[in-house]
């Protein structure tokens, strides 16, 4: 107690996050606990008694102790060992005091290798004492924070992927931290005291030193990259660097080094997928390039094709019709449509293969012949045409078709013969000749078959005494197009019967049209029309969807029977034409079987190797192929042998004249027996009277079709028709074949 015996009134420091700061007090003599409690609790803080050492230690055991207080003399167990054991089990922070009565500098020395934090000598000075504490408690909160702030900066190095490193402007190294995991920990550690020169290899001193000199200039360096070669494999890195804060005179670096060696990995991969991009964006502006030249040009012959043409013509009347009224006069186009003479026998003699290289020798030499500026094209089989545009369009037209007349008199080398072919040519010039641009390809064409009527090997000028012909085939193309665009066009279904049984066998879907200004139009005129004009491919596709559609319906109706359709030569010149009719009858949802695509004999048998591959494909879909018109154009028994058809329909030509010519009679006999040897099955077309009925069943012939048998009728007419037919069959009625002797081959 002081001389005044006044206990301290200074407040301790309050404990952080307002936790109770709980002092123990060992002393052996109860008095001085008394004024130690008292003094303690004036303070502010909570005070734990005890009597000798091993209470205290059995009180700091039961509860934890933010200040120990010890005196130095106690039974058992003196202050000193006390102090030792409570040190080693609670750290370096607890603040523990010495209160003793010798102050000899060997006791103090004593209590400090103890582990005691402060001592305070008796008697205690009380007044002093509040200060006492209240400064241990501060320094006992101030080395908890910092022991904690140090964790953290610990575990956040520890947690950081980057490789730190603190250097000086001379390059030498003071610390270096690396992760538990990195590879270079351990070669990290031999750093410090070192300089850059002595640890480094020559290109990463140069690199590190160049970075030090940025750092010092501007205070932060650019980002360096550098590959270490490690046990592990090779790792790349990333050098920044920036001047330390408070370093007074003395220049501190600290640098980073991350591993970017996944980011490089990543920009690698980056990189490769953007080469492959670049190349598919390469390979697709080719594929597109060649679609576009599909698109647009003529297969056989190299030439732009119909579409191209159309194209190329519109541009030039868009051009001439803009030009000023001064100039516009100077101005004019020059449409020339060459179309060869005599080229059906070459494929007739010599087949197809052999026309198809006529045609190319053709496309060559007028392609020599015609100016670059020029346009020429193939609209298909043997027709050219050619654009001029020049101030002078008519002369230039006649002189550039005298040339290709004497350019195509050359013979042309076909199959070790020399043949010679001429040509027709007619000539119309824009706006001199005709006004109207899209007249200008019918009127040239009706100029061409003008030089025909002549005798051919000539360029004919157009004149308007040419015009009707042109003028009403240019109006029927674009009313057949405009019919087409609104389904305007509609199919009629003629049934078939097989000819022992009179059974149905199924029906063949013919077109029809049908328009206000023209009437009924026959297929014979707009068939070809639509192929001139290139509305072939359309009307083809509406008639395989259409048929497909109708078949589809019946089948749900429980009329189950198969369609036979037409094709053209030109379908069979479509690329995607067999994809059309595999979708067309999964959309559906119908049997291949189902279907019976009609070919012409010709178109059969005079085709290109492409065109025979589209043929084979189709069969092998599982539609079945028939040989339409068959003995009115040109077969090879050695073609029939290898087509891929199923079936063969005899022209009505022959059916005619059946029952008063005996050579009518020969020629379907002999097309019958050969169909058979060769597992065709037999068609005729044509029947009209019960005559011609019973000649050709006495020939053999599978199925009839024909007037006699049933007209061509509507679809809404077709299940009725089957239903009245089914039932007379059944009842044996005339319609039934029952009663007649014979068979009917089975395929």
């Amino acid at each position: 107690m002081s001389g005044d015996g006044q206990l301290p009134a200074t407040p301790a420091q309050a404990p952080p996050n307002g936790a109770v700061v709980r002092v123990l007090f060992a002393d052996d003599e109860a008095g001085t606990r008394t004024l130690m409690r008292a003094a303690l609790r004036k303070l502010g803080l909570d005070v734990t008694l005890a009597a000798d050492g091993r209470e205290a230690l059995d009180a700091f055991q039961q509860q934890p102790h933010t200040m120990v207080l010890l005196d130095v003399d106690m039974p058992e167990l003196d202050g000193y060992e006390v102090c030792r054991r409570l040190r080693r089990q609670a750290g370096p922070l607890l603040p523990i005091v010495m209160v003793t009565g010798r102050d000899d500098v060997a006791s103090v020395q004593r209590a400090y290798e103890c582990g005691a934090t402060d001592f305070i000598v008796k008697p205690i000075n009380w007044s002093i004492l509040g200060h006492r504490v209240s400064h241990l408690l501060r320094n006992y909160d101030m080395q908890r924070e910092l022991h904690a702030a140090e964790a953290r900066t610990k575990a956040i190095l520890q947690a950081l992927p980057d490789l730190l490193i603190e250097l000086d402007a001379d390059g030498r190294f003071i610390e270096c931290h690396a992760p538990a995991s990195e590879d270079l920990a351990h070669h990290l550690q031999a750093l410090p005291g070192r300089t850059v020169s002595e640890a480094l290899s020559p290109k990463l001193i140069e690199m590190t030193m160049a970075a030090i000199a940025e750092t010092a200039r501007t205070g932060r360096s650019t980002g360096r990259q550098y590959r270490l070669h490690l046990p592990g494999g090779d790792r790349w890195f990333e050098l920044s660097m920036a001047r330390k804060a408070g370093d007074g005179d003395v220049a501190r670096f600290i640098a980073l080094s991350r591993d970017i060696t996944e980011r490089k990995a990543a920009e690698s991969r980056i990189g490769q997928l953007a080469e492959s991009l670049h190349i598919a964006n390469i390979d697709l502006r080719r594929a597109n390039d060649e679609l576009q030249r599909q698109a647009f040009q003529d297969p056989l012959s190299g030439l732009p094709n119909r579409a191209m043409l159309n194209s190329r013509l519109q541009q030039a009347l868009r051009r001439i019709s803009a030009l000023p009224a001064a100039t516009a006069q100077d101005a004019k186009l020059a449409v020339l449509f060459i179309d060869l003479d005599g080229f059906k026998p070459i494929n007739d003699s010599f087949g197809h293969a052999a026309g198809d290289e006529v045609l190319r020798e053709v496309a060559k030499r007028l392609r020599a012949i015609v100016r670059e500026s020029d346009v020429l094209a193939r609209l298909g089989g043997d027709e050219f045409v050619a654009l001029i545009e020049s101030p002078e369009a008519g002369s230039d037209a006649l002189r550039l078709g005298a040339r290709i007349i004497d350019a195509l008199k050359r013979p042309f080398a076909v199959m070790d013969q020399k043949l010679a072919l001429s040509c027709s040519i007619g000539v119309v010039v824009y706006p001199d000749q005709e006004r109207s641009g899209d007249r200008l390809l019918a009127c040239a064409d009706a100029a061409m078959y003008a030089a025909k009527r002549i005798g051919g090997s000539a360029c004919v000028p157009y004149d308007a005494g040419m015009s009707d012909d042109g003028t009403e085939q240019v109006l029927m193309q674009q009313a057949l197009r405009e019919s087409l665009e609104r389904g305007a066009l509609t199919l009629f279904y003629q049934p078939k019967v097989d000819s022992v049984r009179g059974r149905i066998y199924g029906l063949e879907a013919l077109l029809r049209w049908q328009h206000d200004r023209f009437g009924i139009v026959p297929p014979s005129v707009f068939i070809p029309l639509a192929e001139r004009f290139g509305l072939i491919g359309a009307i083809g596709d509406w008639v395989l969807e259409e048929a497909c559609a109708q078949l589809a319906a019946w089948h749900a109706q429980g009329l189950h029977t198969r369609i036979a359709i037409n094709l053209s030569a030109h379908q069979l010149r479509q690329p995607d034409l067999v994809e059309r009719m595999r979708a067309a009858l999964r959309r559906h949802g119908l049997h291949p079987g189902r279907l019976t695509c009609e070919i012409t004999e010709s178109a059969m048998m005079e085709n290109s190797a492409e065109e025979r591959g589209t043929l084979d494909r189709i069969a092998a879909l599982g539609v079945r192929l028939s040989i339409d018109d068959f003995g009115t154009g040109y077969s090879s028994l050695a073609q029939l042998r290898h087509i891929p058809a199923r079936q063969l329909k005899i022209d009505r030509s022959f059916v005619v004249d059946l029952t008063v010519s005996a050579e009518a009679r020969a020629v379907v006999e002999a097309i019958v027996q050969l169909a058979h040897a060769l597992r065709l099955e037999v068609v005729a077309e044509g029947v009209e009277s019960e005559e011609q009925l019973q000649v050709l069943r006495d020939l053999g012939c599978d199925v009839l079709q024909g007037f006699h048998v049933a007209s061509p009728m509507p679809a809404d007419e077709v299940p009725v028709w089957m239903s009245t037919r089914e039932n007379a069959r059944r009842e044996g009625v005339d319609t039934s074949f029952d009663s007649l002797p014979g068979h009917m081959t089975q395929f």
